[in-house]
């Protein structure tokens, strides 16, 4: 997969997620750096909406959507941000994606390297109708390792090469961290299920998976500091396609499209 994502091309990707969000008739509007966006008005007020939200090849769109929700609690607010779906966010869509219960934002990274905020707010009326319809999930889900961990995974693997080439080296470094930590966790998991317990007095000298990727990262640079951190996102990500497999056999890797993505970040480099 090629990503190549101009300013133009980002709008016009832009332009049809707004298309994905209008779709749905209780939609009523969208902001975006105080861009009022209607269904009437996308093409134009998208347009600027876009223009001012866009910093450099690396920006996310922050973008609030104003929903209308019947008055009768047939549909809650809750239930509703569930359904993320709806807006065209899927395995086949979307690299990554979480949930930041603290403030309602879903966090998305797409296949197509395009990133947003997407804010939820709600108001209610009885004459609303909703129908969400009913989700099909394609993979039933581990509750040793739950669909949500992975897919959060990849989006906090996008997030911190965005800061590491905005040179943020600090959270970056963080994140990777972070996700590092994480394939430990799933190896213990894995462990535990091996020996029936969680409790070990001592190891059995493991292989640490994500150790076994270090120093192979293809994306370079004269600065030591910016080698270190890649090395470990570029680590975190191979180490988790394998051990993924474990909880989810059927597991299709993402480290390619996640690379894809990498790929064009390091073209765009300063």
């Amino acid at each position: 997969m090629l990503i190549e994502l101009t300013k133009e091309k980002m709008e016009a990707l832009f332009l049809c997620f707004l298309g994905e969000i209008f779709a749905h008739p209780e939609v009523i509007s969208a902001t975006v750096k105080e861009v009022l966006i209607t269904r009437e008005t996308m093409e134009e007020t998208g347009k600027k909406a876009f223009e001012a939200s866009f910093h450099d090849l690396y920006s996310d769109v922050d973008i609030s959507v104003k929903v209308r929700l019947p008055g009768d609690g047939s549909v809650t607010a809750e239930e509703y941000e569930k359904r993320i779906d709806r807006f065209g966010v899927n395995e086949d869509t979307a690299l990554g994606w979480m949930f930041v219960p603290e403030n309602h934002v879903y966090r998305l990274i797409f296949k197509n390297g395009m990133r947003y905020d997407l804010l939820f707010e709600f108001e209610y009326s009885e004459d609303q109708a909703v129908e969400l319809g009913e989700y099909l999930s394609a993979v039933e889900d581990n509750p040793d390792w739950p669909v949500a961990n992975i897919n959060q995974f990849w989006f906090i693997q996008i997030q911190a090469l965005g800061k590491l080439y905005r040179k943020d080296h600090l959270i970056s470094c963080h994140l990777a961290n972070m996700n590092c930590n994480d394939t430990l966790v799933m190896q213990m998991i894995l462990r535990d299920k091996e020996y029936g317990t969680n409790h070990h007095r001592y190891g059995h000298s493991e292989e640490i998976e994500y150790l076994k990727d270090l120093g192979k990262t293809p994306y370079r640079s004269d600065d030591p500091v910016f080698n270190s951190i890649a090395d470990k996102i570029y680590a975190a990500a191979k180490a988790y396609d394998r051990l993924a497999k474990n909880f989810y056999p059927g597991y299709q890797d993402r480290s390619g499209e996640f690379l894809a993505i990498w790929d064009w970040y390091e073209s765009c480099k300063g």
